[in-house]
């Protein structure tokens, strides 16, 4: 996914003086072919890959934390130490390189060996993670790469394998990716991993006391640890009509799916929500020829998030590609072919898809006995408290 970082700056194969080397801020430059960043802290200088494993952001770009280097675009965290992926959205490490000293300042000679891996000193007989999201993805992967060799068991309601789910209200609902790019890994990397993926599997009950999770076939699994990451759901509207087939809301691969296929026969989209994910949604559909109308009871969109001057500079860019905004306003009805506004304004929609934001799926925990506040009360460290 993404593209490669056009090679610019400095050859890295040649001597580069110190004081090109601000402290804490990277630098790009290249080393046979490909980018490099060079970062200088104090008197140490590391060098790793310059552009992110995720999308292929320059990383030059980004913010160096400690010891650690963010992206621009996703703020994926990369160890300035080994190239490893420390946090999501990234998922591979990006290349290191050995950086050595001349007269005068520094150069790379070459690429640095793999951190080699890591072995826990203490870890559960097995772990179960309820949900294969990225959260659920990133950690079994993070579990193997720090180590961990127990049992690996990951559990996803939805029936495909994990997938990239930004990307569903972006390039693939525009029509500019290819399916190919969702999923985040291939079926034999699970396999390779030692990591048991069950896709299309609802876990119905845990029982924290015995450490074990009845699934809705009636399976039950053990567990020596438990991970939630059940994410969330999208808010659905209580109105007239709201139930009809022509209605979407986009949260997994399939309801892209649905909305790009009646896409290809609707001329007028409503969508409710001026938020990320309705505003991506209303940019899609007009990319793929539609008429879209977007619904909101905001004054300007993302102003809560962004302020009132981002949000009109945002909707005057939309407006510019052809998005009608019909903001201070919700829908009252929605017919077969038209959508009632809270005014009485009458719009055409043959496709509504509604974006009015997600709530905390914290079902599976309430019922184990899990406090509940707005999601799942945990501690600093992520934990619930049940032991």
């Amino acid at each position: 996914m993404g593209g490669q970082v056009e090679l610019r700056g400095p050859n890295f194969a040649e001597t580069i003086p110190l004081d090109r080397l601000p402290d804490g801020s990277p630098v790009m430059g290249h080393f046979q072919g490909g980018p490099v960043v060079m970062v200088r802290r104090g008197d140490e200088v590391l060098a790793v890959g310059g552009s992110c494993s995720h999308y292929g952001a320059p990383l030059d770009e980004g913010l160096v934390v400690g010891e650690t280097l963010r992206c621009p675009w996703h703020h994926a965290c990369f160890s300035l130490r080994t190239g490893e992926a420390l946090a999501a959205p990234a998922l591979n490490p990006v290349a290191r390189y050995q950086v050595v000293r001349d007269a005068g300042g520094v150069r790379i000679s070459g690429k640095a060996d793999p951190a080699p891996p890591r072995r826990p000193r203490a870890s559960p007989s097995s772990i179960v993670i309820i949900g294969a999201g990225a959260a659920g993805n990133a950690a079994a992967e993070m579990l193997r790469r720090e180590g961990y060799a127990g049992a690996v068991t990951l559990l996803g309601e939805d029936p495909s394998i994990p997938y990239d789910r930004p990307n569903l209200s972006k390039d693939y609902l525009a029509g500019s990716a290819p399916e190919a790019w969702i999923p985040l890994r291939s079926p034999d990397f699970y396999r390779e991993q030692f990591i048991d993926l069950r896709t299309g599997t609802v876990a119905k009950q845990i029982d924290i006391w015995a450490r074990k999770v009845t699934l809705a076939s009636g399976e039950v699994l053990a567990f020596g640890a438990l991970l939630l990451a059940t994410g969330a759901r999208p808010r659905r509207l209580s109105i007239p009509g709201a139930d009809g087939g022509h209605v979407h809301t986009l949260r997994s691969l399939a309801d892209s799916t649905a909305i790009i296929e009646q896409a290809k026969t609707a001329k007028h989209a409503v969508v409710v929500g001026a938020g990320f994910i309705g505003l991506e949604v209303a940019a899609a559909l007009r990319t793929r020829g539609l008429d879209v109308h977007l619904v909101a009871p905001d004054p300007q969109p993302l102003a809560r998030v962004l302020g009132a001057p981002l949000g009109e500079m945002i909707r005057s860019l939309h407006e510019s590609h052809g998005v009608v905004f019909h903001l201070g306003q919700t829908p009252a009805t929605i017919g077969k072919d038209e959508v009632v506004l809270s005014d009485g304004t009458r719009l055409p929609g043959d496709l509504v898809v509604i974006g009015t934001g997600v709530t905390p799926d914290t079902d599976l925990a309430a019922r184990a006995g899990l406090a509940i506040d707005r999601g799942v009360k945990v501690d600093p460290y992520l934990e619930t408290g049940a032991t």
